[in-house]
């Protein structure tokens, strides 16, 4: 205990002996004890609040400007009280299967302390600086903290010293790589490629954190960070968001075969999962007997059929046919404009679609194309949508290589009604109302980072919501 306080003794001494703060301005909104009690309801202070800025409070201080990507300082400024007031915690992707975890962001050099897919704690940390050094078995290495999905290996309470100097409380996540506290935890990465925590930090995390916890350690993808939502009633589809309670909605497909519809997509979703399929099936999505809503389809490659069910439940397919070549990919939407929808081809090899107004019979095929049409170019991607609001569907084109999409108006020959750029290569791309306006518009998910981005226009642009939904496969609308 005492070689302890000394540590924490020394921690106040170099990194906070310097610096001097004082409120900006007299009024109760920035007095320390206001401060204090703001930011713990933030998730970023676990001390008391005793109206003292020492060094527990400063750290609070830079874990907030680092959270929020403002210049690194242990110093309050008048400047952030909006920003604070403001905050909403980040909505990182959704991990279904471990709604309790650790995140480290070491971008942002916080870590996050995550319960039913929440964060609920916001740390400053420092992690490894890069440079080189002498690993334990005598050769020089570099000092980084690896990247990836690990799980808490072991734990030792309170003191360990290792070749490398002092360990307070170190929760080992994979080899000689722990989260522990100590007495430096500078705005930089400083460590050999730990993650060091506040030593008051680390004496909180004893009774949140076990062996078995999971723990991602990521960098963010350029241009891309948590999303911050302004309001966390945001959202589009079901009933609130949504202007007239009449937007679709969507449902996402992990490499399981499981699916998670959003019955409102928003922040805080409430979220129905189930299993539908085989893992690899092509899920699609349309209203198969007139009922006004879309339910799941699947294409199976292995043995070439389609698998339509009539309700978003588990459970085994209503309707089952034989589809297309090898390579097709399936369509749905109501072409004739009767109120059902059908299942279409589009044979990347032709770069051409098939537009069939009939369902397929048990047992059968689909049968001849009504209409037959070359549009778009090899590797496009396509989908379907009402994207005049005149009560039919017709087909778009996504090319991933360059982020345009193309659409088409008519199901005829000839070149798009509508061209614009959205979304980044390897976007999984979707047509939806997500506003009630009774045009379709496009939506992207992008699965490196598990977001989730719509936009109300088919235009150029930035999306007009972003929603952080977990890192899945595949996203299909449904209304």
């Amino acid at each position: 205990m005492l070689r302890r306080l000394t540590h924490l003794a020394l921690t106040v001494t170099l990194i906070f002996g310097l610096v001097a703060w004082a409120p900006p301005e007299a009024d109760a909104s920035t007095t320390v004890a206001n401060l204090q009690t703001r930011l713990k309801a933030k998730g970023f202070y676990r001390g008391a609040i005793d109206g003292i800025a020492g060094a527990q409070t400063q750290q609070a201080f830079m874990a907030f400007r680092k959270e929020v990507g403002v210049t690194r300082s242990f110093s309050w400024s008048s400047s952030l009280d909006g920003l604070l007031r403001d905050y909403v915690r980040p909505w990182l992707p959704y991990r279904h299967d471990e709604p309790d975890r650790v995140e480290v962001n070491l971008s942002r050099q916080v870590m996050y302390l995550i319960r039913g897919n929440k964060v609920q704690q916001v740390f400053p940390i420092s992690s490894g600086n890069g440079q080189p050094y002498t690993n334990s078995f005598g050769k020089f290495t570099n000092a980084r903290t690896p990247t990836g999905d690990f799980k808490i290996q072991r734990h030792v309470r309170g003191e360990r010293i290792s070749y490398l100097g002092f360990l307070w409380n170190p929760w080992y996540f994979t080899g000689g790589y722990a989260l522990h506290g100590s007495s430096s935890v500078p705005a930089y990465p400083a460590s050999h490629g730990c993650v060091r925590l506040t030593m008051w930090d680390s004496d909180w995390l004893e009774s949140q954190l076990w062996v078995g916890m999971p723990v991602h350690v990521w960098y963010e993808p350029a241009g891309v960070g948590p999303t911050f939502a302004p309001n966390a009633d945001l959202g589009i589809g079901g009933s609130a968001g949504c202007p007239n309670g009449n937007c679709d909605r969507v449902a996402f497909q992990d490499r399981g075969g499981r699916f998670y519809l959003w019955d409102q997509l928003s922040h805080n979703p409430a979220i129905s999962a189930f299993f539908y399929g085989n893992p690899g099936d092509t899920p699609f999505s349309g209203d198969w007997n007139g009922d006004g809503q879309k339910t799941l389809g699947l294409y199976r490659r292995s043995d070439g059929y389609v698998y339509l069910r009539n309700s978003n439940t588990q459970g085994v397919a209503n309707i089952t046919f034989y589809f297309g070549n090898p390579g097709d990919i399936p369509l749905a939407g109501d072409f004739d404009g009767d109120g059902y929808d059908t299942v279409s081809i589009y044979r990347p090899s032709e770069q051409r679609f098939y537009i069939i107004n009939k369902l397929g019979a048990d047992g059968g095929g689909l049968g001849a194309a009504e209409f037959s049409f070359q549009f778009g170019a090899p590797g496009d991607v396509p989908f379907v949508g009402d994207f005049d609001g005149n009560g039919t569907d017709t087909v778009g084109v996504y090319r991933p290589s360059t982020g345009q999409t193309f659409i088409k108006n008519t199901l005829a020959d000839g070149p798009a009604d509508l061209a614009f750029v959205f979304g980044n290569p390897g976007d999984r791309i979707v047509a939806g109302d997500w506003n009630g306006d009774g045009r379709d518009t496009v939506a992207v998910y992008r699965p490196t980072t598990g977001v989730f981005y719509v936009k109300n226009s088919n235009t150029t642009g930035a999306a007009d919501a972003a929603f952080d939904v977990g890192y899945l496969q595949s996203v299909v609308t449904i209304d």
